[in-house]
């Protein structure tokens, strides 16, 4: 058995709401750069169905994942010219990640940030569930989201079964 990772504390306790797909998540403001309409991407043949594509920006090549694929949450809808892209970086690497929704940027209190034992020891893409004014969202784990390589097919994260029966407990 794994031992629980704690994921570090953020410098700022912002998070942004994103939707994805009909999950709601939260993304700390530390890893986010900037938010853009989703660009022209160039299609990698033989991709996975969660990399949508590379994106020319400034100059340099970035992958862009489509967040809600990635995760395995169902409901794929069409991309379109509004469709929101993050572009985020955790200082070394930098990735896009398209979002259905973006939603709004609100304080995470420390009272607000929750289950992170079961979500740590599970390996899941997720910190903690953390509740807002508009419900419970999942707190998603950037510092170790950012280190995967999306041009892998066997890179995908749906929810493990485990994290579901330890959430059931809790």
């Amino acid at each position: 058995m794994m031992p629980a990772r704690m994921p570090e504390p953020p410098q700022s306790d912002l998070v942004l709401r994103v939707l994805l797909r009909k999950l709601q998540c939260a993304i700390y403001l530390d890893y986010i750069e900037r938010v853009l309409p989703l660009a022209a991407l160039q299609p990698v043949p033989g991709a996975p169905n969660h990399l949508a594509g590379i994106l020319n920006y400034r100059g340099l090549s970035l992958p862009v994942v489509d967040l809600g694929a990635w995760l395995g949450v169902a409901g794929k809808e069409p991309y379109h010219i509004d469709t929101p892209m993050l572009l985020c970086s955790d200082g070394q690497t930098r990735i896009g990640f398209v979002v259905n929704e973006v939603m709004q940027i609100e304080r995470a209190e420390a009272s607000s940030v929750q289950l992170q034992a079961a979500f740590s020891s599970s390996g899941s893409p997720f910190a903690a569930s953390l509740n807002t004014a508009a419900g419970l969202a999942l707190l998603l784990d950037m510092k170790q989201i950012m280190t995967f390589n999306f041009a892998d097919a066997a890179i995908s994260c749906p929810v493990e079964p485990q994290l579901l029966s330890a959430l059931a407990t809790e």
